[in-house]
């Protein structure tokens, strides 16, 4: 039987990334759990949030349809039992389709997937829903959040936003963590120019929502959206004086933030390259399913298991190949994947 660790210090010599894709080939050979799938029961959302692509009529226009219960098993079917994480909710809003999201944690649970996650605006998570949720096992909600204050909270998430049904939701929140203390509750927070400054005031806001997490994400560019001010020089400034002070603070009450450091915010601007190789592993660990994809995935979800796939397009020779490849075939095979897979990658 292959070692799993003595097999991976024969690969120790090799840096970063070479070593990040030598350890999902051994995962891959091994038949362990390594995909993140990520899915959309449905195409649409209740806000219009400035910068995402859903506040554009043209793109909203093109993303549109809801998976069937007999996708949903499909999917399930074929690539859950290679799957260390499921998340329900990419690029639309999973909460508007209850019955398929509530249908994909179930089969997550019946397959084994180790952690389930749903990102959502949450506005429409009443207690209930939040409740049913929980009980069928979703292992961490993630709550996008643009702005601490009600007018920069109603004017980045667009003019469907709700910023009362948010502070309700939070209360919901509050109540569902007593029966359900395990789910775990991330806030992800897209900061720009307009919005960062007012992170001094977070704790204010979740001062009695028992949250696990915080991630402060750098606003980009998705698709073409309302918002178009990406000039990241404010955030950078702010990053000593208001985000590092937040991240103590909330570390002393036992929750982890995720922010980024001046050189990451600056290799995220396009101001420095990163490994060519680190491309490659999105593109073989992620499989990103909608309604839209669904039919166009090379992955034949109705007839094959994700091992069939995997044989038939030689995922492990690629894998394996990928780690001592050059630029260009990295660049050759991230084209490659793209085309057949069609991976919806960063």
């Amino acid at each position: 039987m292959i070692n799993i660790y003595t097999t991976l210090r024969q690969f120790s010599h090799l840096g970063g990334s070479r070593m990040k894709l030598a350890a999902i080939w051994l995962m891959h050979v091994l038949h362990r759990r390594y995909l993140g799938v990520f899915v959309d029961p449905i195409l649409a959302c209740n806000y219009r949030c400035r910068m995402c692509y859903f506040s554009n009529p043209d793109e909203r226009a093109k993303r549109r349809g809801r998976m069937t219960k007999e996708q949903i098993e499909h999917v399930a079917q074929s690539v859950f039992k290679r799957s260390l994480k499921l998340q329900i909710g990419c690029g639309a809003e999973p909460s508007l389709d209850m019955e398929g999201s509530l249908h994909l944690i179930r089969l997550g649970k019946q397959y084994g997937v180790p952690y389930i996650a749903m990102t959502s605006n949450a506005v429409l998570l009443t207690y209930n829903r939040l409740y049913e949720l929980a009980k069928a096992g979703l292992n961490e909600l993630t709550i996008s959040l643009h702005g601490i204050h009600r007018e920069t909270y109603q004017n980045l998430m667009g003019t469907t936003s709700d910023y009362d049904a948010f502070l309700e939701v939070l209360q919901s929140i509050r109540k569902v963590k007593e029966t359900f203390p395990s789910l775990d509750i991330r806030v992800n927070y897209t900061m720009n120019k307009d919005n960062v400054d007012e992170l001094v005031d977070f704790d204010t806001l979740f001062a009695d929502v028992p949250i696990n997490q915080l991630q402060l994400r750098p606003v980009r560019r998705i698709g073409e959206s309302n918002y178009q001010d990406f000039d990241l020089s404010h955030v950078s400034e702010c990053l000593d004086t208001i985000v590092r002070p937040l991240a103590e603070r909330c570390r002393k009450k036992g929750i982890m933030v995720l922010f980024p450091e001046q050189i990451n915010i600056e290799r995220f601007a396009g101001k420095e390259g990163v490994d060519f190789r680190e491309n490659l592993i999105p593109l073989f660990t992620y499989i990103n399913i909608s309604p839209r994809s669904y039919a166009l995935h090379d992955i034949h979800f109705e007839t094959e298991t994700y091992e069939q796939y995997s044989n038939r397009v030689h995922i492990g020779r690629r894998l394996f190949r990928g780690i001592f490849a050059s630029q260009q075939t990295c660049a050759k095979e991230e084209q490659s994947v793209v085309n057949s897979l069609n991976y919806d990658i960063r």
